[in-house]
């Protein structure tokens, strides 16, 4: 398989090169090779092939940093053009139509033309939480600030309007001119109608003829079970509204998990800290634990040490769209006493004079001594 060239070398351009150079040789160089103005030049579409990808790559200013670090290894859409794939012009006759105009019916080529009609802005809003609520999922209604079309005018912008005369009501007019190419068909907006195709006789007072007006939506929003703080939750067509004949954007909900007293998240485990007196946690008990369902029986070992962690299974986080859930770990606290009478004072040394360097593990470190080492 052949080696590739450097992208930089293909489209004759330093490695520090503006993305008005690039795109200027580009340009340069996609007029010169394209297989339309090579009739019979079987080497041309490969040629064009490699400059597209060239472009396509170093145009994008992620996408040429990722090559930058990583040259051709870098991964890569599954279009094999930018980030996301699929080729952003669709093909050699879209590309050629970036340049030199669209091809009509005749072989002519119209160039410029109206673009399509813009969607509408995303929205975002944020919503706060607790932890069960993120745990079991709940619904939540949100207030939103969009921008909507105009319902006195249905977003045209006047309440009596009439086509426009000039374009007929396309919103752009053409004007036609002979080419090295062949004929050339140039578009424009309508300077009559402002691109609009109509013309406003009597304005909407409501939008002030903007055809658009701000409002407050209420919306309810579904929460899923497992969300995590800083997820956003899409609701497609919740956004803002697009230009006639273009849908509306996006709304993001943006979710905010409050801080638990009692336990805290680490991905799909929690963690509860447990403290125990140096007695229970020497002679063993069982204590209550917090989970999200309630409270659960934890049973601490006779001689547990600080700092010991117990492992609940399947009392975690549920598992974002998925099965089952993660594990409770809890972290046991020994605490100990930071003030003692003169007889449980007494009481400690007679124990400890009694049990003997073997209770320590042949440490030969006194009771008090041990105890000062781990929580200093």
């Amino acid at each position: 398989m052949p080696t590739k060239r450097d992208y930089y070398e293909t489209l004759g351009v330093s490695r520090n090169a503006s993305e008005s150079e690039i795109k200027k040789a580009y340009r340069k160089l996609a007029r010169s090779h394209h297989p339309d103005a090579n009739p019979g030049d079987e080497g041309a579409e490969e040629r064009f092939k490699e400059l597209t990808e060239a472009y396509e790559v170093l145009s994008e200013p992620e996408a040429r940093r990722a090559y930058d670090t990583y040259g051709h290894q870098v991964p890569r859409g599954g279009g094999g053009g930018r980030p996301g794939g699929g080729d952003p012009f669709g093909g050699f006759e879209d590309i050629f139509e970036v340049f030199f105009g669209e091809r009509s019916g005749n072989g002519s080529f119209f160039s410029g033309g109206r673009a399509a009609p813009r969607r509408g802005g995303d929205a975002e809003t944020e919503v706060e939480i607790s932890l069960q609520e993120a745990a079991f999922g709940a619904e939540r209604e949100v207030n939103v600030q969009t921008i909507k079309n105009c319902p006195v005018c249905d977003g045209v912008g006047g309440r009596e309007v009439h086509t426009c005369g000039t374009c007929g009501g396309a919103g752009a007019v053409r004007t036609v001119r002979q080419s090295l190419l062949g004929q050339m068909v140039s578009e424009e907006p309508c300077s009559a109608c402002g691109g609009r195709g109509r013309i406003i006789d009597v304005g909407c007072e409501n939008c002030r003829e903007s055809g658009r007006v701000s409002e407050v939506v209420s919306r309810e929003v579904k929460i899923p079970e497992g969300v995590d703080d800083g997820m956003s939750l899409r609701i497609s067509g919740g956004g803002h509204a697009g230009e006639p004949g273009a849908g509306p954007g996006d709304l993001y909900v943006r979710i905010k998990v409050t801080e638990d007293p009692e336990l805290m998240r680490d991905g799909e485990d929690l963690i509860h800290r447990m403290r125990v007196s140096f007695v229970d946690a020497a002679l063993g008990t069982e204590v209550a634990v917090p989970t999200l369902d309630g409270t659960t029986e934890v049973k601490i070992e006779p001689g547990t040490q600080p700092g010991a962690a117990l492992n609940i299974r399947g009392e975690g986080m549920p598992r974002l769209r998925r099965r089952g859930r993660g594990d409770l770990k809890v972290l046991v606290d020994v605490m100990v006493p930071t003030r003692l009478t003169a007889e449980q004072r007494e009481l400690l040394k007679r124990f400890e004079e009694s049990s003997g360097d073997d209770t320590y593990n042949g440490t030969g470190a006194s009771f008090f001594e041990r105890l000062r080492g781990v929580f200093r």
